[in-house]
């Protein structure tokens, strides 16, 4: 359980007895990764509807989210974070602005979903690449989640590559795609830094591809 090192804050400390609305917000390194829990104290079934500008995003952006527990991904949303969470259980969502191009939002490794162990993240438009480095465990396959669609529509997998030093030390990468996302899943018989790139065809270029 690595230790992410930064100051996660109560966004309704002064609303509620026992705060249920927390903050975690990164910007050592880019994109800016946020992470919003949101815990039901109660017994009963509880909902959340709370203003992005509490939380220091923006209300005019429209903003895609992944529910680490539910290990899946809500519906765009704008404004206000609405959900709700069973009894006496919570919901950790990495938050990102809705891009017109294909994003990490999520990682399978920690509860943070990126911030301990995405080390870096780029996207290069005019070869349609996403690319990266992820901290990996021995024999602890981890799954990147990438927000595979956009304002433009979806975008279809070209393929999914490793370093020639990560496939040479035996490192594995398979994916699979589902509802607008894409799951990566890397094996590495070693702990290792491991590069990975991800090649898409835009909506657009799929029909002429046929």
């Amino acid at each position: 359980m690595p230790s992410h090192g930064l100051r996660p804050r109560p966004a309704d400390l002064f609303d509620e007895p026992l705060p249920r609305v927390w903050l975690l917000t990164d910007t050592r390194r880019t994109p800016r990764r946020d992470v919003v829990g949101l815990f039901n104290w109660a017994d009963q079934e509880a909902g959340f509807d709370y203003p992005l500008d509490r939380l220091g995003l923006a209300e005019d952006v429209e903003y895609v989210a992944f529910d680490y527990w539910a290990n899946a991904p809500l519906p765009p949303f704008r404004g206000r974070l609405v959900m709700q969470v069973p009894p006496r259980s919570c919901a950790v969502l990495a938050v990102r602005p809705r891009a017109d191009h294909p994003q990490l939002i999520s990682t399978s490794r920690h509860i943070t979903q990126g911030i301990v162990d995405a080390l870096d993240e780029k996207w290069n438009g005019a070869n349609r690449t996403l690319s990266g480095r992820e901290k990996i465990v021995a024999n602890d396959p981890c799954e990147l989640r990438v927000v595979a669609s956009g304002a433009g529509g979806p975008w279809t997998v070209a393929g999914v590559e490793l370093s020639r030093a990560d496939q040479s030390a035996g490192v594995k990468a398979s994916y699979r795609e589902a509802d607008g996302l894409l799951r990566v899943t890397i094996d590495s018989p070693s702990s290792r830094e491991v590069k990975w790139q991800i090649r898409f065809r835009a909506a657009d270029t799929v029909g002429l591809a046929r």
